[in-house]
């Protein structure tokens, strides 16, 4: 499960804007909806070295380079990408791709940077194209997916679902395996808070429409081992069939919970979809920053029915700002979800490794010490828990880097699973 239901003592992931400007206008993008006159901002070194400094001091586990468009402020985005991986912390960044050139994606490779996450519209260049709002995208898009992946730079695709673009999901999905994309984020839209009455239908269709998009996924998955998913949680009462829908769920909601925003003037927000600002970073620091948040960790924004759902670990109320108000469900929710079956824990889906044999901490970990727990962190927004004296023994095998046997460990079995499930041990043999 990715749900940590305690209040953290610090944000685990961020996503930092280093540039307000972009040379495309996506037609669904929040930042689409910012005036044409709007103050064009690029975050500077000095403002991205103070903002790395609270990240590092507060013990930030990820963090996301995104803007507006990243490469036009090259020189901060590898600037952030080597300084943020000398600390230790996992680095991605949100670009389109169209700008970068075959010697600054190996230059990012070599600083550190592992993964980016670009976005494809359709397999139909002129309907990828005037989605985009920049003729000749598709053929720049595509060029530099493969020039990131002959670089080292694994890759991930994110198709937001239109009216356009709906019914190409297995095309575009075939093409994006074909580059060589690991995993196919199908996402829908989510209006920007302040501007929901300007979105077009041609972005905000009826919840029956994601279906057959969704079910084309499942498919693409099955032809090629893809990986799938959304980048933004579909509330579980409305896909229903969890097993059939099973890449679908389980992501939640990590805005405030796990996640703060921070704009390219150091402003933050919980989601940048959500346009509230919880103060300055440089201002007030990040600590304060997150204790501003705190209505998205102690569930207030959340519907009382929500509560009550035996699916709300795996759910979280679907989207806080995809709502009427931030405290109203999630447009796509569709009710009780009593007729469901019980939720598995993901554990309990592992507990058959967890058997006599040989394991060992993956190096590379992350960790953080909390109000009576710890933290620890691989990959991504899988964020995992243990209590202290399973935290001790990791740490303690993670430093020394050796292996353990099953009798050795100091916690249940129970937790074991749950630590393989998020690949923070290794079963050797």
């Amino acid at each position: 499960m990715y749900t940590i239901k305690e209040n953290l003592i610090a944000p685990c992931l961020v996503d930092m804007e280093i540039t307000t400007v972009c040379n495309h206008k996506c037609r669904y993008c929040y930042n689409y909806w910012r005036q044409e006159n709007a103050l064009q901002v690029k975050m500077s070194i000095e403002t991205i070295d103070k903002i790395i400094d609270e990240i590092i001091q507060n013990k930030v586990f990820n963090v996301v380079l995104t803007g507006g468009e990243p490469f036009t402020n090259y020189k901060v985005l590898l600037h952030g990408v080597k300084r943020l991986t000398e600390a230790g912390i996992l680095v991605s960044c949100n670009t389109n791709l169209t700008l970068a050139t075959k010697k600054q994606l190996i230059e990012l490779r070599e600083a550190g940077l592992p993964h980016i996450l670009t976005s494809l519209a359709s397999f139909d260049p002129e309907i990828n194209d005037n989605i985009f709002g920049s003729k000749g995208s598709f053929v720049k898009i595509i060029k530099n997916i493969l020039n990131a992946i002959n670089a080292g730079i694994k890759i991930s695709v994110n198709t937001v679902i239109s009216r356009h673009s709906k019914d190409h999901v297995y095309k575009t999905g075939l093409l994006v395996h074909s580059l060589g994309a690991s995993n196919l984020f199908l996402t829908r839209v989510v209006p920007n808070s302040e501007c929901k009455a300007e979105i077009s239908r041609e972005f905000v269709l009826n919840p029956e429409e994601y279906i057959p998009a969704l079910e084309d996924a499942i498919r693409v998955k099955k032809e090629t081992g893809i990986n799938i998913s959304s980048l933004i949680q579909y509330p579980v009462c409305f896909l229903r069939d969890v097993d059939k829908y099973s890449d679908f769920i389980g992501r939640g909601c990590t805005a405030g919970r796990k996640m703060v925003c921070i704009s390219a003037n150091g402003d933050s927000t919980a989601c940048f979809h959500y346009n509230k600002n919880y103060g300055n970073v440089i201002e007030i620091g990040l600590k304060k920053i997150w204790e501003n948040m705190i209505e998205w960790r102690d569930n207030s924004i959340i519907p009382e029915d929500c509560k009550k759902c035996k699916w709300f670990d795996w759910c979280e109320g679907g989207c806080r700002v995809y709502a009427e108000g931030i405290d109203k469900p999630d447009f796509m929710c569709k009710g009780s979800a009593s007729e469901m079956p019980e939720p598995i824990e993901d554990y309990k889906k592992s507990l058959h490794l967890v058997t006599d044999g040989i394991y060992s901490v993956r190096q590379g970990l992350r960790y953080r010490e909390e109000n009576g727990f710890w933290l620890f962190h691989i990959l991504g927004a899988w964020i995992t828990k243990a209590s202290p004296q399973v935290g001790a023994f990791l740490i303690k095998y993670h430093q020394n880097n050796t292996s353990f046997k099953l009798s050795e460990f100091p916690g249940e079995k129970e937790e074991l699973s749950e630590l393989i499930t998020k690949n923070i041990i290794i079963k050797m043999g």
